[in-house]
Order: C-alpha cells, then structure tokens, then sequence
C-alpha cells in the first residue's frame, strides 16, 4: 500500500488583496501521508556537543534607534554589532527599510521570515498581516531594480516606505508608482506562524511549515502567484511535533531545529532533523548529536549559506552554526556563536552567493547586511 493518498482540497483557498478586493483561489493539490514520516531512533544512543554556552535570556523588544511615528523615514543606516561569542567580529549594517505601510496603518509590520536570492538582487519576505490569526502574504521585491534605479540602500533609504505608505493614503507620486512597479503583492493566505519561508536551491520551489504541530504540513508556495499550490499532511511521530522552521542546502536537503524541554535530552540541548521533502511525501531523521547550549530563549530561524556549508540557529540577538559536513560527529570547536546588541526581534537570516548574511529584523521591519563574513 502507497506511504500517502492523494486528494485535492476541498476547500477553496480564499485570499484578501490588499486593494480590498476578495479573491476565491483555485484549490492546492493535498496530499495525506500515511505512517511516521520521521525514521526511528533509539533514545540511549543521542548525544549532545558540549559547545561553549552564550545563551540570551528573553527580553522585551526594542526597536530601531530613532523608529517612532516621526522617525519611520530613517534616512541613515542602523547597526547591530557583536558584543559577545567565539565568532569575534560581526556588524550588521542597514541594507534595506522595509515598507511597514501598505493599505493600512501598520499592516506590513509584521515579516516572520526571508528568502534571498543568491545573487541578492531578489527577496521574499512572508508578512503576518493580524496579531493572533494565521493570516500573511508574500512579498516579492526586485531589490537590483530598486538598488540600481532608487538607491535605496545608500542615498534614498526612505523611497520605498514612503512608496507604500502614499498608496495606504492615495497621494502616489510618479515616482512612488515606478518604485511599486519592482514589489510584487501575493494574496493572503493562512501562513501558520510565518517563520519557516525557505527555497529548495535544487528546484527552486518555495515551501513554508503551515502547522508546527504533531499533525503537521507543509505547503509550496509558487513563485509566480505567491500563493500555496501544494500541501502534505503528515506525522512524523505521535510525540515528535515539527518545529516552526525550515531551511534546504545546496544538495535539497531540508532542515529544521526545535529545543528539549528535557526529557531523555538536557533542557535547552537543540535538536537537529534533516530530511527531503518529496512531491508527495516527507522523510526526516533526527542528528544523534544535538547541541548542549541553544543560542537564545526563543526559535527564531534557521538558515543556510551555501558559500561555507554551514547551518545557523538564529534566536533574537544570538546566532550559533555549525559545518553540515560535520553533523552528528561535531567537536566543541566546530560550533560557532555570537551575540548581538540591540534586543531587536530578530526575524530570519539569509545568505548570498558570496557569503554575505542578511538579516531580517523588526520594529521596524527592515534587512541588515553583514560588514564582514561569519
């Protein structure tokens, strides 16, 4: 008998535009998976590496420097610099202001997760549109037509939010129109939490995790419409809930992380699960080697650079990484680690051809560079 059944929604995905109208989509193909979609494992065999411990405690979130109702237009560019870790010089530095205004007062002020191109010239961004409901959209930025024809990452930081904040208000001047022309609006949709955006660099396909759940799914988005096409419903086991964010290397391998809450594994030991996620399946295993110390009190990401074969955790304020090449067998040394200023929330982390990170940050929404490589 087949792992999964195949089976169109039922159900109509109904989305919102941003204009006001409502729009019935056509239906994604689902698929339901039958068994444990996560191998087998034998408890007594998992270890963890003790790597060096900078872990961040919760705090309240502050926002940028100068980011108020009157400082929304900040024309210079911010800083997040390291202040603690083995990874001994880091600074992010304001490469994009994000809109935070879109048709309402505040609606896009929300992104929960990233995807970069490698080239960097295109972003995606998944923006969770109302505080408690599931409800977001993507957005999809040509940033090397904005870059090379608005300079809004040198000389006129301010052009794209005061490109969408006119449309919320009807005063678009010619420019703002041309600007709007390079940021592509998707429908809404119900997007789970939001924080698991992440292309497949192997085929290019776009998937985000709908339910971190026990009864967990996750959902391709296409890169035309911005809205979900397909959906697999799965289990990976009765007591193992997927985590709430997802990342794929070089090779389509998938990622994601989730924290013990202890149990057969230490307290806040980081848990690694790697897997495919197929055309009509998932397959993951859990790494028999997890991380003693997490970077920080809350899951916020995970990501991928291609250019050194590394994972990174992103928690707010800390990151940690580790090389692929050297997963279940890593030494103390392996594991990197650093920790930032600022007490911003941190939104997701994403990597270019060269190696450089992007960071994507809240209050207000905007996308920081890295001055030098980590």
């Amino acid at each position: 008998m087949k792992k999964w059944q195949r089976q169109l929604s039922a159900v109509a995905l109904t989305t919102v535009l941003g204009l006001g109208g409502v729009v019935t989509a056509a239906s994604a193909a689902t698929y339901n998976q039958k068994g444990n979609a996560l191998a087998n494992y034998n408890v007594k065999k998992y270890k963890t590496v003790k790597n060096k411990n900078y872990y961040q405690k919760a705090y309240a979130y502050q926002a940028a420097p100068n980011y108020n109702r009157g400082g929304l237009y900040q024309t210079k560019p911010g800083t997040i610099k390291r202040t603690a870790g083995t990874v001994k010089t880091l600074k992010f530095k304001t490469n994009v202001y994000l809109p935070v205004t879109y048709a309402t007062s505040g609606d896009w002020g929300n992104p929960q997760s990233e995807v970069l191109s490698k080239s960097g010239k295109t972003l995606y961004t998944l923006v969770m549109l109302n505080k408690g409901t599931q409800t977001g959209r993507i957005v999809k930025y040509n940033l090397g037509k904005l870059r090379s024809k608005f300079n809004i990452s040198t000389t006129n930081m301010t052009a794209l939010r005061r490109a969408t904040y006119d449309k919320s208000v009807n005063q678009l001047t010619a420019t703002d129109r041309q600007i709007l022309k390079y940021v592509k609006v998707g429908p809404t949709f119900n997007a789970g939490h939001g924080q698991s955006l992440a292309q497949n660099p192997k085929t290019g396909e776009l998937w985000f995790v709908g339910a971190a759940a026990v009864h967990a799914n996750v959902q391709r988005v296409s890169t035309k419409t911005l809205k979900p096409n397909k959906r697999i419903n799965f289990t990976l086991k009765s007591t193992v809930a997927m985590g709430e964010n997802l990342t794929f290397d070089k090779k389509g391998n998938a990622y994601f992380y989730t924290y013990s809450n202890g149990g057969w594994a230490p307290k806040n030991t980081l848990k690694i699960y790697k897997g495919k996620i197929n055309k009509k399946s998932v397959k993951f295993h859990l790494i028999m080697q997890g991380l003693r110390h997490n970077p920080g009190w809350k899951s916020q990401s995970i990501a991928y650079n291609a250019k050194n074969n590394r994972l990174y955790f992103v928690s707010n304020s800390s990151i940690s990484s580790v090389p692929v090449s050297k997963l279940g067998k890593l030494k103390a040394k392996d594991v990197k680690a650093v920790k930032l200023s600022g007490k911003r929330e941190f939104e997701g982390l994403q990597f270019d051809k060269k190696g450089a990170g992007y960071l994507l940050v809240n209050r207000g929404s905007e996308i920081l560079k890295t001055t030098n490589k980590f």
